[in-house]
């Protein structure tokens, strides 16, 4: 039984314009002939052409795993993608992770200078304390040499006194010196 375009594409599941560029010249010249019906001209395949055409469209239909080798191609290339990104975000970790550990060293290294000034802080302080108690107070030494000065002028000139006399005395540097009163 004859068929038109439309009807074999409806049974083959595929477009009139599939079926049409299936129809080249010479299959045209054997199994296509031209019908008019209610002022319309349509084609119409013979049974042979339609057997044909139904052959050559499973045979194509079969073949298809060459047309999902772009399929496989795509899946490969996300495989691919996905062990790329795998890969990165390893290096990433692996970045991170070295990243922390040289933080965790600059706390410690923080905490030892930290430590060091604290310590520092505290021997400048006691080195202070030190020198404070060792210097008299500027005050009484000032007054007190004044003081001294003082009494020299308003005194009169008093005896030496021997170092004999005054045991509780050590003898003077110019005495040690010279050897006075010996």
């Amino acid at each position: 039984m004859s068929k038109t375009i439309k009807e074999l594409a409806n049974e083959l599941g595929i477009s009139k314009q599939a079926v049409s560029k299936k129809l080249t010249a010479n299959f045209r010249a054997n199994h296509v002939t031209t019908v008019t019906t209610n002022g319309r001209q349509q084609l119409v395949i013979d049974d042979d052409g339609v057997s044909a055409l139904k052959s050559q469209h499973i045979a194509n239909h079969n073949q298809q795993p060459t047309a999902n080798q772009p399929t496989t191609n795509v899946v490969d290339n996300n495989v691919n993608l996905v062990d790329e990104l795998k890969n990165r975000i390893l290096a990433q970790e692996n970045e991170l992770s070295q990243k922390n550990k040289q933080i965790l060293a600059k706390d410690t290294q923080l905490e030892n200078m930290q430590k060091l000034l604290d310590q520092s802080q505290q021997l400048q302080l006691m080195a202070e304390n030190k020198l404070k108690k060792l210097e008299p107070p500027h005050n009484d030494t000032e007054s007190g040499s004044e003081l001294a000065d003082d009494q020299t002028h308003e005194r009169a000139p008093e005896a030496p006194v021997k170092a004999e006399s005054s045991p509780e005395q050590p003898p003077s540097f110019w005495q040690r010196l010279f050897g006075a009163g010996k």
